[in-house]
């Protein structure tokens, strides 16, 4: 097993069990206690995920800094609603399409064309309910492990019912992306399940407001110049802008 997937499987074990101990998880991985220690500070970089001496814990929902979907619908409201609008755009007839969880992505649900039919897969729990209001979309929502500080589902689960589609268009969160366009998420759990939907769509945008650029989070899932782009506000500066580009990254601005 290589270390990303390691990484994955303890934070599974954490976010099902609740905490983990170092000894038991070399033995189960049969690497050494020195080698968990590192994963385990390397999964602590994540504010959720609390060492102890011997193994960590994961914090409750109460006391993990991650912002709530209550507060993340509020924050840029109004930018988050354009890139929304430009997202929407992309979409056409009949298309079967990935919304990934999120505020923004929630939002591209004001901006679909009601003429139109789609179908719409989503992992968001937030998106499902909103699309009961909308009768011109069929649906389906991904199972999986319920995380619910972003409202969404993720772990092994969701990536296994991911496979099973074939998605016209995906449109994707991020926490972060760095200078190199690599986009980040702050949990292991969601990288497999992100690059399962990236494997199984035509098209693939991140969706992402101009200040979750030159940053980073725990653990980058994709290079965005290896799929169709991002999707960003006007706020972003010409020196960020052309250093993407530079990187071969297709930067479509919602304006």
């Amino acid at each position: 097993m290589n270390k990303i997937s390691r990484l994955k499987e303890i934070n599974f074990l954490l976010e099902k069990e609740g905490e983990v101990q170092n000894a038991e998880l070399a033995e189960r991985f049969k690497v050494s206690e020195m080698t968990i220690r590192r994963d385990i500070d390397l999964l602590s970089k994540d504010a959720a995920i609390i060492r102890t001496r011997g193994g960590a814990y994961l914090a409750p929902v109460s006391q993990q800094s991650e912002p709530s979907y209550t507060f993340r619908l509020q924050e840029s409201s109004a930018v988050k609603e354009q890139i929304a609008s430009k997202a929407a755009e992309i979409m056409q007839d009949h298309m079967n399409i990935f919304l990934d969880s999120g505020t923004t992505t929630e939002c591209v649900l004001k901006y679909v064309d009601k003429r139109k039919r789609y179908m719409v897969i989503t992992n968001g729990i937030n998106i499902a309910a909103e699309l009961v209001n909308h009768s011109q979309i069929s649906s389906v929502l991904i199972g999986g492990d319920f995380r619910t500080n972003t409202l969404s589902t993720a772990g092994p689960t969701a990536e296994e019912q991911v496979k099973k589609f074939r998605f016209d268009v995906a449109f994707l969160g991020v926490n972060a992306i760095d200078a190199e366009g690599n986009a980040y998420v702050g949990t292991t759990l969601e990288v497999g399940l992100k690059h399962s939907i990236i494997e199984n769509s035509a098209r693939c945008y991140v969706l992402a407001d101009s200040t979750k650029f030159d940053s980073y989070s725990l653990v980058s899932y994709v290079n965005i110049s290896a799929i169709s782009g991002v999707i960003t506000d006007s706020g972003i500066s010409k020196e960020i802008l052309e250093h993407m580009q530079s990187r071969h990254v297709k930067v479509i601005i919602a304006d």
